[in-house]
């Protein structure tokens, strides 16, 4: 029989105050073209939390964008934000050669560093194509172009051009000074727990954020958390979290609501994903529409009154 001891219950930390990565959902014109002033609300929105805003990832449609717009978007959130910590995914891009352009990625991590942002390392086919110890170069590299950054580790099947790394990599990581946290998106537990315990082993200050929507309660085992679900509910998020630093038993119950949502909004095909979140902001009221890229598929509306009702189950109503 499992003790409370034995794993992964060794890693309950009951009291300890996550932080949290909250993604702003890119909301789209009738036209095709980006919605500003929605995108301009729901950064707000996320930025009245205690979550640190993020953007150009796969809500904000990071992985379809050219780069002008991520730019833009970019710019916008710079302006917005002032002074505000916030993170901004940044892609390795091939060159006209059709390989690894490290001048496009050196380009677009200063242009986030010039906003005082924190880059996030995106996957990308590009960054697929170094082995292990060139993928750990790179990172040692971008080192140089700004402070600190962050970077995602996720499966091909959660993002073009994504990939699972291993133990050994990670550990090369938490060596890298600059780098200063990983989003793990393998949407398994076993493999966040192992990265939770080697980061407390090797570097306590490491941040391990789990972008795991089918375990929203990963914080509870020493994760941080950078889900996509939070584009549509930072606040109820943000209202976890105290929750659990209170160590307030109702944060099972936050739990329990936040996952019947999120296995809503990101059962397969997951690409509609994107458009459950927008589904949601429109039935909140935060978003007038529910439109989102014109390349990403669609939910049936026939959804509303499912994800009404898990609204309701988090007591959220529109606003």
């Amino acid at each position: 029989m499992a003790m409370l001891e034995d794993p992964p219950f060794d890693l309950l930390c009951p009291g300890r105050r996550p932080t949290g990565i909250g993604p702003v959902l890119l909301p789209f014109a009738a036209d095709g073209e980006v919605d500003w002033d929605g995108f301009a609300h729901l950064l707000g929105r996320t930025a009245e939390t205690s979550l640190i805003p993020a953007i150009n990832l796969a809500p904000g449609a990071g992985d379809l964008l050219d780069a002008s717009t991520r730019a833009e978007v970019l710019a916008t959130a710079g302006a917005a934000l002032g002074s505000a910590t916030f993170v901004a995914g940044v892609r390795a891009e091939a060159g006209p050669d059709g390989g690894f352009d490290p001048s496009r990625l050196s380009g677009a991590v200063a242009a986030v560093s010039r906003h005082d942002a924190i880059p996030l390392l995106l996957p990308s086919p590009a960054l697929a194509s170094l082995d292990p110890d060139e993928l750990v170069g790179l990172m040692a590299w971008m080192g140089e172009w700004c402070d600190r950054f962050l970077v995602v580790e996720a499966p091909p099947e959660r993002w073009p051009g994504g990939r699972l790394w291993g133990m050994d990599v990670f550990g090369a990581l938490l060596e890298l000074g600059a780098c200063v946290g990983v989003v793990h998106s393998s949407w398994s537990r076993a493999p966040e727990w192992d990265r939770v315990r080697l980061r407390d082993d090797q570097r306590s200050g490491f941040q391990v954020f789990s972008a795991n929507e089918h375990a929203v309660d990963q914080i509870m085992f020493g994760a941080d958390h950078a889900l996509d679900l939070a584009a549509a509910v930072p606040d109820a998020l943000a209202d976890r979290d105290e929750a659990w630093e209170a160590q307030d038993l109702d944060v099972l119950e936050r739990h329990d609501a936040l996952q019947a949502l999120a296995n809503l909004v990101f059962r397969p095909p997951v690409a509609a994903s994107r458009h459950a979140l927008a589904r949601v902001l429109h039935l909140r009221g935060w978003l007038s529409h529910d439109r989102v890229h014109p390349g990403l598929p669609r939910r049936p509306e026939s959804d509303d009154e499912l994800l009404l009702a898990a609204l309701d189950r988090l007591g959220l109503a529109s606003a």
